[in-house]
């Protein structure tokens, strides 16, 4: 199994976040008094991999924002986005358990919606949500956990093809997940091709909801894909595993 590969920007040990999606740019002084988790979120409390959750929630003003709380069983990739409704513009920012800045996003998802993707290690968090200058509405948030492994290919638009030539399936028990964003309707052919070793590999394509959109587990050794498949704004991960074996393997993503 791979750690995530580029693009991605270490920001403290066991902490890898995506620097695809851009950000406006909030100044957060970590030498002042210490914030305190908003009210009007949520615990989510503790996720394993391939847990999903969400809440809705609104913003009434300027100064609200609401504060969730989620820890993680094991070092993990994380997705956490917001969907906006009626034009709501949110940002989202990302704490340790100390209540220290990690990273944020405003605008980096479709439509003005924010999206963190990122390796976190084992422990709490804390995401606060607000709107972005005076933007008040209602807002669904996301949050997905994957094990370590695979990439994030970031943005993709039609015409983008990213390759991934290093994948590796250690053993049944692996799983590797690639994230990818689109802001538009389009169409996306994903193929997985082994390189070496002897897999039954699989491959699941699951929405930013929880949803799974596709599972495609081919008899014996055949290499799985998805061709054609119609999407919608949003991000989206795809899960590559194996029933059996060891190998290496490559996957390639087009939209069009």
């Amino acid at each position: 199994m791979r750690k995530l590969i580029a693009p991605m920007l270490l920001i403290v040990p066991m902490l890898a976040l995506s620097a695809c999606h851009p950000e406006t740019v909030r100044v957060h002084h970590s030498d002042g008094p210490k914030n305190y988790v908003p009210s009007g979120g949520l615990n989510w409390g503790l996720f394993n991999y391939f847990e999903h959750d969400f809440a809705t929630r609104d913003i009434s003003s300027s100064a609200d924002q609401d504060g969730f709380e989620f820890q993680l069983a094991q070092d993990s990739v994380v997705v956490i986005t917001t969907t906006g409704q009626g034009g709501f513009d949110a940002f989202l920012d990302l704490y340790d358990d100390n209540f220290d800045f990690i990273t944020g996003d405003d605008d980096g998802g479709p439509g003005g919606d924010a999206v963190i993707v990122g390796t976190l290690g084992a422990g709490g968090y804390f995401v606060v949500v607000g709107g972005s200058g005076a933007s008040t509405g209602s807002y669904d948030i996301d949050i997905s956990v994957e094990p370590l492994g695979g990439a994030d290919f970031g943005q993709m638009f039609p015409n983008d093809s990213f390759v991934d030539n290093g994948g590796v399936m250690d053993d049944a028990f692996d799983v590797d997940s690639y994230f990818f964003t689109v802001y538009g309707n389009v169409s996306a052919d994903i193929t997985m091709t082994t390189t070496a070793g002897a897999l039954d590999p699989n491959l699941e394509l699951v929405d930013e909801y929880g949803t799974v959109i596709l599972f495609n587990d081919p008899a014996g050794s055949a290499d799985p894909d998805a061709l054609g498949i119609s999407l919608t704004p949003g991000t989206y991960i795809v899960r590559i595993g194996t029933s059996s074996g060891a190998g290496d393997y490559s996957l390639q993503i087009d939209i069009n």
